[in-house]
């Protein structure tokens, strides 16, 4: 067994964690993209309460105005939640991007060393097959 066949489990091994962990970052990713999602919404349906207040405040009485003031209270309170929890999926986004560069660093060092070696076993092979053919040489000179 060669160098070469010895290291293509590491390889392979190298190659599968890189792509695990690249899914684990889509995957991060597509939290951050759907907290962001409902981030939208809520400001979105902030501000349509905001307005739909300004229409309304004079055909409103003070009770109804206070209970419209305490929902939208509760609606920001609500929305600084979600910008916590959109930091949250984001360090744990940035987190999932560091582990899959440190694989892909480990895939290319693995990947280079292959090469290396291929190359080494390629200039290994000419050689032997240019002392085997000047050994030919030699022999079919002497014979003669």
């Amino acid at each position: 067994m060669t160098r070469l066949e010895r290291l293509d489990p590491a390889v392979k091994h190298a190659d599968k964690k890189e792509q695990a962990a690249l899914k684990q970052v889509a995957a991060a990713q597509s939290e951050v993209n759907i907290e962001q999602n409902k981030l939208s919404q809520l400001k979105d349906y902030r501000d349509e309460y905001i307005n739909r207040r300004d229409r309304m405040q004079a055909s409103h009485s003070v009770i109804e105005l206070q209970e419209f003031n305490r929902f939208l209270s509760q609606l920001d309170d609500t929305i600084k939640k979600q910008m916590s929890v959109i930091k949250l999926r984001q360090s744990q986004l940035d987190e999932q991007r560091s582990q899959w560069l440190k694989t892909q660093i480990n895939s290319k060092v693995i990947h280079q060393v292959v090469k290396n070696l291929s190359q080494e076993e390629i200039v290994k092979q000419a050689r032997s097959e240019q002392k085997a053919m000047d050994e030919f040489s030699l022999r079919k000179s002497q014979n003669r």
